[in-house]
């Protein structure tokens, strides 16, 4: 299995104006992604609303984009689910279909009191025994109902097949924790757009967050610049494109309808949010600071 490296771009999941699946429009997102730097793709991810879709649908998903992808570079599909054995389920089809890993957030919500840790290893214990290729563990404590702790990863880093951490916090210090107390048995991936700079330069090898589908030049030249250690490089792409990003999206309050605004602006209609989502109110005071973040792109990538 290839490893996971680079710049790993959370796809958008496009619907038609009937609300279905718009494989065409996918195909293009993902297209938008490889030409622009993109070292491997990331399906149903928060970014691809995968907790919306249906089963069905997110398999049809992974479909879609594995057949085009799958011999181009690693393709991670998502998997959210309350039950173990629906997350077996689903693992199982993306081993099948040829994913190089999947990513597996357990949904796990209060009963009758708060879980405990017993309770996640045992559900990652039973996936990784049954489900046979590399897993990804995302730590978003507010959609999953616990917190992966730099000592919770330690012990999960001991069952075979965990090898990689999406870590979206945005406490850039739990890189270097996990990295020191798993000792090289799990690479730790950053989720999150605002500690990007940081986190790389600590050691996250990846990089995996919702920008990355509206400015993945600028995202993989800063990566290029850490490796390199072209830090003055890498502080300006983060200061005059990446955290701009960061900025609207946190004023709008909405990032998937942001990220769906900020793709329409490159010529890529990915339609509206599925419901509760909200498309994003787009003014001319958003233009043109989507205009500014586009213009330093092509000015520090070129």
């Amino acid at each position: 299995m290839p490893e996971l490296r680079g710049m790993i771009v959370p796809l958008v999941t496009p619907f038609d104006s009937a609300g279905s699946i718009d494989a065409g429009a996918l195909i293009s997102v993902a297209e938008h992604a490889r030409s622009h730097g993109a070292a491997g793709l990331m399906l149903t991810a928060l970014t691809g609303e995968g907790p919306l879709l249906s089963a069905g649908e997110t398999v049809t998903v992974w479909k879609t984009v594995m057949n085009r992808y799958r011999q181009q570079m690693p393709i991670v599909p998502a998997i959210f689910s309350m039950t173990t054995a629906e997350a077996i389920r689903l693992g199982s089809i993306a081993a099948d279909l040829g994913a190089d890993a999947v990513m597996v957030a357990a949904i796990m919500p209060e009963l009758y009191g708060r879980r405990a840790e017993r309770h996640v290893l045992r559900f990652f214990e039973s996936f990784c025994s049954a489900v046979k290729i590399p897993v990804v563990l995302f730590n978003y404590p507010s959609l999953a109902g616990y917190d992966l702790t730099p000592e919770l990863v330690e012990r999960l880093a001991a069952i075979d097949r965990i090898r990689y951490i999406k870590e979206s916090t945005s406490d850039s210090r739990r890189v270097s924790a996990i990295l020191y107390r798993c000792e090289g048995r799990i690479d730790v991936i950053c989720g999150a757009p605002d500690v990007a700079l940081e986190s790389l330069a600590l050691g996250s090898k990846a990089w995996i967050t919702a920008i990355t589908n509206v400015i993945p030049a600028a995202c993989r030249a800063l990566i290029d610049a850490v490796q390199r250690g072209d830090m003055d490089r890498a502080r300006a792409l983060n200061f005059r494109v990446v955290r701009p990003m960061c900025d609207l999206i946190r004023e709008s309050s909405n990032t998937i309808g942001t990220i769906r605004a900020g793709l329409a602006a490159r010529g890529i209609e990915t339609g509206i949010p599925r419901a509760p989502g909200l498309p994003l109110e787009v003014d001319s005071r958003w233009k043109h600071a989507v205009g500014r973040i586009f213009a330093a792109e092509s000015e520090l990538v070129s």
